[in-house]
């Protein structure tokens, strides 16, 4: 099949029509910041890609396909700077997935207690806020004084209080993470990955968000080797949530390769910017990105009280149609539970649905209305901090470029004399 490169593609499997070109963009910049930060930026993706026509378990299994692809392009390029610690990196993996386990057995139970969309949403913006404040505050107490970033000695922020306690645990088995430039605790870093990964496990997120400060904050790597090796691990967690999602049929691949033909370029232009900025201003640049995530999730929580108006009535109405219920007895019973079967059974009987608001009450109207407002909202704001934030990335990379030429054919000169 003949797909042009700027042109409309139509996607099968979701039933998405788009301009490839918004693919390619979005895939550019997030691979910029994927590759700057060490992170999948499905927090960016998946909003993005829901304002773009994608129902939102389509929207997480291709952005899942496509940060694989990115994170391989990212972290080849990290290791060659050497920013990966394949030790660190290979022992956080095994714990990440221990982790993951018991963070998606505790969101089962919520389920069944009826309370998991509201704590998941709640966790979500304080880890988000408190993140990016913890973040901030660190940044200017370590550049209070400093009237200039030039004046300052140091090219990162430094070990935090935190993890210069953790790497004083001596419980064996020690080991010893040449690249990072300490020894620690086996059981430390397991105990920190178990952790992200619960979270990452419960949130239903990739992690790298979480893992990336606990590298630097807990553990103490220095900023450029926790993206390199936060992208490592993504590799491997991002592989294996694109084939959950692919077997349940929620995978765009034709979405995914073309986004990934904008990442592998922008993630280049990321990884190479690390060599240019100064960890301390790569941390400011996070924490920032964080508290914009956060004002999204914000958005996402008043849309769903919107939700909340008519979801009831809607589902009630869905379990006593008779084309629900004939489909649960056949092809619906594969995919799980109560509640995936209705969120599945809405996606693909759009019309039907359309049919029933237009039934309803004005007030159910409305609601669905305001809904989809603030959620396009929640979109928009990630998809122009993500243009955003990557042309900030890029300019900063073109002027260390430039300062480094500069240098060169200065000390060449001075050499010639």
């Amino acid at each position: 099949m003949d797909i042009p490169l700027l042109g409309m593609i139509y996607l099968p499997i979701s039933g998405v029509e788009i301009m490839a070109w918004k693919l390619i963009l979005l895939g550019f910049c997030v691979g910029v910041i994927g590759g700057f930060f060490g992170v999948g930026g499905a927090f960016m993706v998946t909003p993005a890609l829901n304002v773009f026509g994608f129902p939102m378990a389509y929207a997480i299994g291709t952005d899942m396909a496509h940060i694989a692809g990115k994170s391989i392009v990212a972290t080849a390029k990290h290791r060659k700077y050497g920013n990966v610690d394949m030790r660190l990196g290979l022992l956080m993996i095994f714990g990440t997935a221990v982790g993951i386990e018991f963070g998606a057995n505790f969101i089962m139970w919520l389920e069944k207690v009826g309370r998991v969309d509201v704590t998941v949403r709640y966790t979500y913006m304080v880890l988000l806020f408190g993140l990016s404040g913890y973040m901030l505050y660190e940044y200017f107490k370590l550049t209070k004084g400093t009237s200039t970033e030039k004046s300052k000695p140091v090219s990162d922020a430094g070990t935090s209080g935190l993890a210069l306690k953790m790497q004083k645990l001596k419980i064996p088995p020690m080991i010893h993470l040449k690249t990072s430039g300490f020894h620690m605790s086996v059981w430390v870093i397991l105990g920190v990955s178990a952790f992200t990964g619960f979270l990452a496990g419960f949130l239903g997120v990739g992690g790298g968000f979480i893992r990336m400060p606990a590298l630097m904050y807990v553990i103490g790597c220095p900023t450029r080797v926790a993206v390199g090796t936060d992208l490592f691990e993504i590799v491997i967690t991002g592989a294996y949530g694109a084939f959950s999602y692919a077997m349940k049929g929620r995978v765009e691949i034709i979405a995914a390769a073309v986004m990934l033909i904008g990442a592998a370029v922008g993630a280049q232009f990321g990884t190479l910017a690390t060599q240019y900025v100064k960890g301390l201003k790569i941390r400011l640049y996070f924490a920032s990105t964080m508290l914009l995530a956060g004002v999204s999730v914000i958005f996402k929580h008043i849309a769903g009280t919107y939700k909340g108006v008519y979801s009831s009535d809607l589902n009630a109405w869905v379990k006593a149609n008779p084309d629900f219920i004939q489909w649960t007895q056949g092809e619906g019973v594969k995919l799980g539970s109560a509640k995936v079967q209705l969120r599945d059974w809405l996606l693909m009987n759009k019309d039907a649905v359309k049919g029933w608001f237009a039934q309803q009450s004005d007030v159910f109207q409305q609601a669905k209305a305001m809904e989809t407002m603030w959620n396009n909202y929640s979109g928009y704001l990630m998809l122009g901090a993500s243009v955003g934030l990557s042309i900030l990335i890029i300019s900063k990379m073109i002027q260390g470029v430039r300062l480094e030429k500069r240098i060169t054919v200065q000390a060449k000169a001075t050499a010639g004399e």
